[in-house]
Formats: structure tokens, sequence, C-alpha cells
């Protein structure tokens, strides 16, 4: 199963989140120190490491998924553009650093979404400018010129930020769809209405309208819901907790940016190639998380621990404070997936195989039907193949207009 295929990853991510948010050192604190000690012999990026530190900023200060995949698509689009603006700005001799330049763009991203990690960040920054000089590869480079071209992108995307519609306020508006909030105001009721990166609105995969209550494909998933929560099985247990909050801070994109990070170090990508994944991979999370709200605050479809109170949540699984339709944890595993298999076609069969276990995972928890994980898992598919096919190419940056 992708859960004990990836349990040296897992370990990790399941420390992070446990921890909470003082400034002491957590695994992901820890694993971007091994990343840094082991570059010599791996070729390691700035723009993994920072991936890694934008981890443990979240391990530390939490936030809602929505807001950890915003953060994760804002340093990756910083990052990629900082390269691309340091390649524009070579001269026959001594060029801006690539690597100055995604450091500085993701230590500008992150000191703005999280001022209190200010030392954190002045420090790692710090090590890097001591440092990617020493490497041969940056020979010809200048640290400090690259830095001041990331810092110049960073407030760019920034700006650009400010007006992505993620902080509008709830209209008070509700559905009949039959669920009912736990606690209000529901959770990122207007997230649906955000700009996305690639989509053209929020609704641009819309879902088809769920089973209706009461109908033969309504009762018939919700007896199998019914049935797993009578008979859970430890493993299945385990696979619902797991996908829960055991794989870490920052939700699936915290999960899937650190298989992207692994996989493209032990490829040996350089900055430019290392920061276009990230970015397109983030980008994705982020339409995915959008197209999805869109469609839940559509219907406020019932989830089915509400529809028949006999079906349980286990202990360690959190009860959501959103409508069930559709999975959100299928949008986004789905879009990750699509987008990494692009990219590293040889991981599709163990990508898709996460994804099947991802919605699993929520029908065993006794929170999805599996028509909420279908409906997720075609919405993230068709922004991942979105993405793909409008992503960035040669030395095009991500334009913030």
């Amino acid at each position: 199963m992708p859960r004990r295929f990836l349990i040296a990853l897992t370990a990790v991510l399941g420390l992070a989140a446990c921890s909470d948010a003082s400034n002491a050192p957590t695994a992901f604190d820890e694993a971007a120190a091994a990343m840094s000690a082991e570059a010599n012999a791996t070729r390691v990026t700035a723009a993994a490491l920072w991936n890694q530190r934008t981890r443990a900023i979240i391990s530390r200060r939490g936030g809602s998924a929505n807001a950890s995949t915003r953060a994760y698509a804002l340093v990756s689009v910083a990052q990629y553009d900082a390269v691309i603006a340091a390649e524009q700005a070579k001269a026959r001799r001594l060029h801006p650093s690539e690597a100055g330049a995604s450091s500085a763009a993701s230590a500008a991203v992150l000191l703005a979404l999280y001022p209190a990690e200010q030392a954190y960040i002045a420090g790692e920054l710090a090590a890097d400018a001591a440092y990617f000089p020493t490497l041969p590869s940056e020979r010809d480079a200048d640290f400090a010129a690259g830095a001041a071209v990331g810092r110049a992108v960073g407030a760019a995307v920034m700006a650009y930020a400010a007006t992505d519609r993620t902080r509008v306020a709830w209209d008070g508006s509700t559905g009949s769809g039959g669920w009912t909030p736990l606690v209000m105001p529901p959770q990122d009721a207007s997230w649906g209405n955000a700009r996305p990166w690639f989509m053209s609105s929020g609704a641009q995969f819309h879902p088809v309208d769920p089973p209706t209550i009461g109908s033969p494909e309504y009762l018939a998933d919700l007896a199998e819901v019914r049935a797993y929560s009578d008979n859970r099985t430890p493993e299945q247990l385990a696979i619902a907790r797991f996908w829960a909050t055991g794989y870490g801070a920052g939700g699936p994109a915290g999960y899937f940016g650190a298989l992207a990070a692994d996989w493209g170090t032990r490829q040996h990508l350089d900055e430019r190639r290392m920061s276009r994944v990230l970015a397109v991979l983030h980008m994705a999370i982020m339409d995915a998380s959008i197209g999805c709200y869109e469609g839940k605050y559509a219907y406020w479809y019932i989830r089915p621990y509400q529809a028949d109170p006999a079906i349980t949540v286990p202990s360690g699984v959190p009860v959501p404070n959103f409508p069930g339709y559709p999975s959100g944890h299928s949008c986004l595993s789905s879009a990750a997936a699509g987008v990494l298999s692009g990219f590293f076609p040889s991981e599709a069969d163990a990508l898709h195989a996460m994804v099947v276990e991802a919605g699993m995972s929520r029908i065993y928890a006794g929170l999805h039907f599996r028509f909420d994980v279908t409906a997720g898992q075609q919405l993230g598919y068709a922004v991942a193949e979105l993405a793909l096919r409008l992503a960035p190419n040669g030395h095009q940056p991500i334009p913030l207009e």
C-alpha cells in the first residue's frame, strides 16, 4: 500500500503533525538540515530546501489545509519566477545566482505570510548565502545579486496575492443539501470564488449534481459507509487515520510536495526544473481546492455520519466543518497525482494507488459517500490535465496579472 511504501517519508511527516506552534525545531527542520548536509553528494536545490522549510513553518503555525495550499503555491510561484528573472539577467561572466533568487523569493513570501517566523527565515537565508556559493555550479554566480532579484519577485507575488479573493467573508447563504455546520460560520465558504491559477473560474469543472437524498444510489452508498463503520478492520482504521492527520503538515499540498522535492532531487533536477515542477504541482492543487469548494458550497451536501447517526467517525479523525460533496481529499490528491505522473511517469501507478487509498480513507472514516470520492477524483484529474497543458515552458515566467 502507498502508506507503507512511503514509510520513511511519513514518519517525518507524522512527527511534524504532532508539533505545537513554538519555535522549537521540528522534524521538518531536522530534515531540511539533513538535506543541506548531504547536498555535496546529492544536488539539492534552493527550491527543494525551501519547500521543506515551508512545511516546517506550517507544522508550527498550523492553519487550514486551504491556507497551507495557498502558501505552498505562492512560495513555488515566487521560486520559479525568481529563477527565470535571474536567468534573464545573466551577463557573460558574473551573473545573479538562481539559487540566491529562489532562496530570497521564498523567504520574502514566507515572511509576509508568517511574520512570527522572521528569525527562522533569516537564519535559513543566511545559511543558504554561506552554502550555495561554495558549489562548483555557482562559480560564476553572485548570490547577493540573485537575492536582490528574488526579493523583488517575492514582493510582486505578494502584491498579486493581495487580490486573490481568498479572504472574502461568507455572505450567509446556505443550501438545501442537508449538511449542518458544526459551528458557525462554516469553514472557507467563499473559497470557491478565489482566483485560480489555471482555471478560468472555480466553476470550470463544476461537479455533476449528486444523487438525490433517498434515491437508490444514495441509499446504496450510505449502506456501504454504514457497513464499513460497523466492521472496520485495523488496516482500514489505520488508513483512515493516516490520511486524516498522519501525512503531516499542510495537507495534500505538503505531502505531495515532499514527494516531488524528493523525486526531483534524486533525478538531479536543476533549479529551474525543480521550481517548475513544484510551481505547477502547487498551482494545480490550489485550483483543485478552489473547484472543490465551489462544488461543496453549491450543494451543501450532507455527510454520511449526519445521514445515519449509527455511523461513527473514528477517534483521531477530525470532522470537517464544511459540506461533503465532492471530497476534498480526492480533489487534491488526484490533482497532485495527475501532475506528478506527468513529470515522473515511472511513479504513475504508485500515485494512482495513493489517490484510491486517500479516497477510501474518507469512506472508512464515515465522512464521505463513494460518489463524493468519484466526483472529487474527476475534478482533480481534470485540473491536472489543464495544468500540464498550460504549464510554463522554456524560460517563460508565470504571469502575475
